[in-house]
Formats: C-alpha cells, structure tokens, sequence
C-alpha cells in the first residue's frame, strides 16, 4: 500500500486523474486524514460545479448595447417587435365554418352523397392546411410559450 504524507503531492495525483477515473487508494487514504487537503479538494468540486453551471447574466432585449451589436451584424436588423395578430386567423376560421356548414345545410349536398364525400374531404384538408399556416407564421409565439425541462443534475456527491 503506498500512503502518500505530501500534500503537494497528493493534490498532483489528484489533479492528474481524468473525470471518473477511480482515486488511488493511497491518495484515498491522505485525504481521509488530512483535512487541509480533503478541503481543497471539496473547494475544487464547487468551483468544478460553478464553471459548468450557464452564464446567466440578464440583459434587457430593449439595451442600448444590444441594438448596437445588432447594427453592426445585420444592417437591415429590425428592432421593433411584431405584435401577433390573431383577428385574421379568427375571422378566416369563422368563415370557413359559415361556408362549411352552408354548403352542408344546403339541398344540393344532401342530395349527392359523391359530392358530399368530396366536400367534407376538402374541408378537411383546408382545416389541416389552415392549423398548418397559422402553427407555422406564428412559430416564435408558440416556442416562447414551451417550457424546457430542466435536466437531471449529473454530479455525483461524494462526502470525503
């Protein structure tokens, strides 16, 4: 069994593993007995936490610095925000629903089951298209309204 009594050394070993790789015995034991190095090793840990955590430093999207760099990068960058309308997309949905339940109330309809079978089937695709076109021009508002999942911290505690 090698007992390593050099601090110095002990932390060199340490610090020379790779993430995951097992701790020596002999640098197990030091650190079980000298609590100088047992909290170096703990400070190191923490700071290792820290480094890997997101830099989160909040700025409001209306900084001066922020149109600055914009500028810089795309000349033609647009600041001003646009408000999502949704009155055209209510008044085309209403619409279609009025022109769909016309159509098949209608003495026309009721009397051709072909021309009945049809319409429903273009109905129904200009629905899917509809949904499809107002998913897709409204994209940016409903990705702000999704919500990440938050990861499972992958750190492994250990109490030396």
């Amino acid at each position: 069994m090698n007992f390593l009594t050099d601090c110095s050394e002990v932390m060199n070993n340490y610090l020379s593993l790779d993430k995951g790789e097992r701790v020596p015995l002999g640098v197990t034991l030091h650190l079980i007995t000298c609590k100088e190095c047992r909290n170096q090793v703990r400070a190191l840990k923490r700071a290792e936490k820290i480094a890997r955590a997101p830099l989160e430093i909040p700025v409001a999207m209306d900084d001066f610095s922020i149109e600055a760099v914009m500028a810089k990068i795309a000349p033609n960058y647009n600041s001003t925000k646009n408000p999502i309308s949704i009155a055209k997309w209510i008044v085309g949905g209403i619409a279609m629903i009025l022109f769909m339940l016309t159509f098949g109330l209608s003495n026309y309809c009721t009397a051709n089951k072909t021309v009945m079978i049809t319409f429903y089937t273009l109905f129904a695709g200009c629905v899917t298209a509809y949904c499809a076109m107002f998913i897709g021009t409204n994209m940016d508002f409903f990705v702000k309204l999704m919500e990440t999942k938050k990861e499972p911290d992958d750190t492994v505690k250990t109490s030396l």
